[in-house]
């Protein structure tokens, strides 16, 4: 009988109303007061919490932030994924087309097919049957026996266009940059003073006169033996396309660069589409 207005007086504790009052210290003027329970102090501090971790959720789900979660793939990771994935199963079938190719191609050489029956369903069966390796691709005597006459042709065009050594300087100046065929920078480059006179390497003919006043004229010679030499920033030239020029001829005048720089030229040698350093021709 007595455990019944204990369960009572723990409801009306919780229902109970209390003043929660707000007083300045120096008057106890009140400032503010609320009517609180202890009901409704736990029902606002359990509010509040679920909607700080529903928010917390749905912005770490639905914002940038979710990628920095541990073992987290963006969505342009997983698209960039699946394109590399296609392409590699692409490439994998065109290697096998190419391999297939290769084989076929293969056994014409080697007179165990017939180039008219390529595509048939029986040699489909017969390069099943017989597939090749990468050892079945190595030359045969054959082949290595052109591929030594063509080296010897090669040798033997290089060998016949003999290089004559007796080279002009064609600028009077300091060399700044040299040749650096790795870095695809062919040539060599001259300082000197503006209206320097530009002379040719060697006899030949003018090939080209190209350029502008403003950008500057570049002027290419033909010579004997299929050599080609290249004079670049030329302020003016003497010579037209078709003109004979001797060696140390004048081939114009070195054009004026920039404030706050030193005039230029760029030089090219190329004999057998192979460009020659100029350092060691001119001893420079």
């Amino acid at each position: 009988m007595k455990k019944k207005p204990e369960r009572k007086k723990g409801k009306k504790s919780l229902l109970k109303k209390y003043r929660l009052v707000i007083l300045d210290e120096s008057s106890f003027e009140e400032k503010f007061s609320l009517m609180l329970s202890r009901f409704n102090v736990f029902l606002g501090i359990g509010t509040t919490s679920v909607i700080l971790i529903v928010g917390t959720i749905l912005l770490v789900a639905y914002s940038s932030l979710r990628e920095y979660i541990p073992g987290y793939a963006s969505t342009e990771l997983r698209r960039s994924a699946i394109k590399l994935n296609f392409k590699t199963d692409s490439l994998i079938r065109h290697v096998g087309f190419q391999e297939s190719f290769i084989n076929r191609i293969q056994l014409v050489l080697n007179g165990e097919l017939d180039y008219d029956t390529l595509g048939n369903e029986k040699v489909d069966k017969f390069l099943l049957k017989n597939n090749s390796n990468l050892a079945s691709l190595s030359p045969s005597d054959e082949e290595l026996l052109l591929r030594k006459k063509l080296s010897e042709n090669e040798s033997l065009a290089k060998t016949n266009t003999t290089l004559d050594a007796d080279f002009q300087v064609p600028l009077k100046g300091l060399l700044v940059l040299k040749q650096n065929v790795a870095r695809r920078r062919f040539g060599i480059t001259i300082q000197s003073a503006a209206d320097q006179k530009v002379l040719s390497m060697k006899e030949g003919t003018v090939l080209s006169v190209e350029g502008t006043p403003s950008l500057g004229y570049s002027v290419s010679v033909q010579h004997k033996n299929g050599a080609l030499s290249r004079y670049s920033t030329l302020s003016s030239s003497n010579k037209k396309p078709g003109d004979y020029i001797k060696r140390g001829g004048v081939l114009g005048l070195l054009m004026d660069a920039p404030e706050d720089k030193i005039p230029e030229g760029h030089f090219e040698y190329w004999l057998n589409e192979e460009s020659l350093d100029l350092q060691k021709l001119l001893g420079l």
